[in-house]
């Protein structure tokens, strides 16, 4: 602050020197030339009163007192005298600016160089007549250094005043200065003192504003402490909710360093350093899964990953990543036990499909025996036969089912697929259930295009399409009880890369809050519903299956609003097949 004053003095003491010093030059040049003119005007009359005899005879003395060179110039340019040098010697004046001018106006003014007197010097020429009338020019002219010395001496004393004042104000200055910025320096020192964790006491002296700061800062820093107080408590409650997580959590700075990982990652882990904190997440984290993962995060790509951890066990870990200000968040789930309990699942299904086909399979042929024997009762004994046989068909649809829904679940790659005709597999589906008792007095209404060409796998897609159809008629059956009035709507339409398939009925419909459950297995739109008029209840499957054979084939399927019964959205994608 002192060096910034005496810079600022400095600066104006020049810049002041100079104007002054330029203004005084100027002024001092002005009053030389105003000067010469009133000299002048004395001359020229002494020359009208005494004529030029009068003004030569007390030239000298003039000239030695006034400090000028006289000379006067007759009105054809002839020196007739001057005080300085030989008239002889001197050239024809008529063209000097001054003379010509004083002979055109009455007076002329110019600053030129002297040849005679080799200086520059300050002309002022004027008019004159003599007792007999008869007109010359009378000029005198001063040396321009003696107003240069002139000017230097005032510029000195000038400089040595603004010295003299501007020493005055930068003593006067600092004095006042170090009055103000001394508390600012006691306050700027107590504010650093606010990182080290102290309860600062500003200093309450000095000027009125500097103690007005010192308040506010007061109240600042007593709010801050409690803001800071504040953080520390929410932060450790965070780091307790997230060390309570039975999740991992990796939080990731935009630096490619580890900001936190809480307790249960480094269990999940297993290999992660205990003290990962401020660590490059490349050397910390080994699995290459999850780098790559948190690699794509960075580059805006949001994405969930699998891998598994091997140590002494198999651990199966699914990570989550997701973009936040500052840096990538990462979730890792153990899905071990999840894992365990689907493959124990699909083992059972797939195990109770084959421990039942034998039984199923003699069911079958003991009852086709039964038919071929003529008893003594052989009405009863065909009656009895068919039950065993409409069960057992019943029996193998179950398994059927388990087993395709097995294989869909599965990891298993499907079968490879082939081109197919929608439209062609719909009408076949459709005239196969019109040919169903359940569906005497149905009304059918179909929007098909002419072909709707895909590529896929015509027995699943059947399988699927053949479930929503069944499930169509079952519940319109169940609202119309065989009577007139029910309908069924099938519509396909080309919708972006694929076909939307629209299958839809005036039936019982479903509650909109059991539209998701009923794709689970073994769930139904009524769980009470039985079996009707003796044909064969569903299980729950129908609309499991259809849902993983549409989504093995990159589809969706769902429930969408209908003003009454059930309407259910398939979209198939072409699957690479040109249309």
């Amino acid at each position: 602050m002192t060096d910034l004053v005496a810079t600022v003095l400095v600066l104006s003491m020049l810049a002041g020197w100079f104007l002054v010093g330029s203004t005084v030059e100027e002024r001092m040049i002005t009053q030389a030339k105003e000067d010469l003119i009133s000299r002048l005007a004395i001359l020229a009359g002494v020359v009208q009163d005494s004529g030029t005899q009068g003004l030569v005879g007390n030239v000298g003395r003039w000239s030695r007192d006034l400090g000028t060179r006289v000379t006067l110039v007759a009105m054809d340019g002839r020196v007739l005298f001057d005080s300085e040098a030989d008239p002889g010697t001197m050239d024809n004046h008529s063209g000097r600016p001054e003379i010509r001018e004083a002979m055109l106006s009455g007076t002329g003014i110019y600053t030129r160089y002297s040849r005679s007197l080799e200086d520059d010097r300050i002309y002022v020429a004027r008019l004159a007549a003599d007792p007999q009338g008869e007109g010359l020019v009378i000029r005198l002219s001063v040396s321009l250094e003696d107003v240069g010395r002139a000017v230097a001496s005032a510029r000195r004393r000038v400089l040595a005043s603004l010295a003299f004042a501007g020493l005055i104000s930068l003593l006067v200055g600092l004095f006042f200065i170090r009055q103000v910025s001394r508390p600012i320096e006691e306050l700027t020192v107590t504010a650093l003192r606010i990182d080290e964790d102290e309860r600062p006491r500003f200093p309450d002296r000095g000027t009125v504003e500097v103690q007005r700061l010192a308040r506010a800062l007061e109240g600042m820093s007593s709010r801050l402490e409690g803001v800071m107080a504040d953080l520390k408590r929410e932060k450790a409650y965070l780091k307790s909710l997230l060390e309570s997580l039975p999740v991992g959590v990796l939080v990731v700075d935009r630096e490619k360093k580890i900001r936190y990982a809480n307790a249960a990652l480094g269990r999940l882990l297993r290999e992660l350093p205990e003290r990962a904190d401020g660590t490059l997440y490349t050397g910390a984290v080994r699995d290459p899964g999850l780098i790559e993962l948190i690699d794509r995060t960075f580059e805006g790509e949001e994405r969930t990953a699998s891998f598994v951890v091997r140590d002494r066990t198999e651990t199966f870990l699914e990570a989550q990543s997701v973009s936040v200000r500052g840096g990538v968040l990462v979730v890792v789930h153990d899905l071990t036990e999840r894992r365990r309990l689907e493959e124990a699942r699909r083992t059972f299904m797939a195990d109770a499909g084959h421990e039942l086909q034998t039984p199923l399979t003699s069911i079958r042929a003991a009852a086709e025996l039964l038919l071929e024997d003529r008893g003594t009762d052989p009405e009863k004994t065909r009656d009895l036969a068919e039950k065993i046989i409409m069960q057992q068909e019943r029996m193998t649809a179950l398994v059927d089912d388990l087993l395709l829904l097995s294989r869909l679940e599965s990891d298993i790659a499907p079968e490879p697929g082939g081109s197919l005709d929608l439209v062609e597999l719909i009408e076949g589906l459709v005239e196969y259930q019109k040919e169903n008792p359940l569906a005497r007095n149905i009304r059918w209404e179909m929007d098909l295009p002419e072909r709707a060409p895909i590529f896929g796998r015509p027995g699943e897609l059947g399988r699927a399409l053949g479930n929503l159809l069944d499930n169509a008629v079952k519940y319109t059956r169940k609202r119309f009880e065989g009577s007139p009035g029910g309908v069924i709507r099938i519509g396909a339409s080309r919708q972006d890369q694929g076909w939307r398939v629209l299958v839809g009925d005036n039936g019982t419909g479903i509650e909109e809050e059991l539209r998701e459950a009923v794709f689970e297995r073994f769930r139904r739109g009524e769980p009470s519903r039985c079996r009707e008029g003796g044909s064969p209840g569903g299980y729950g499957l129908g609309l499991a299956i259809a849902r993983r054979v549409i989504e093995s084939h990159g589809g969706i399927i769902e429930f969408l609003d209908s003003p009454e019964g059930a309407l259910l959205s398939v979209f198939i994608p072409l699957g690479g097949v040109e249309t």
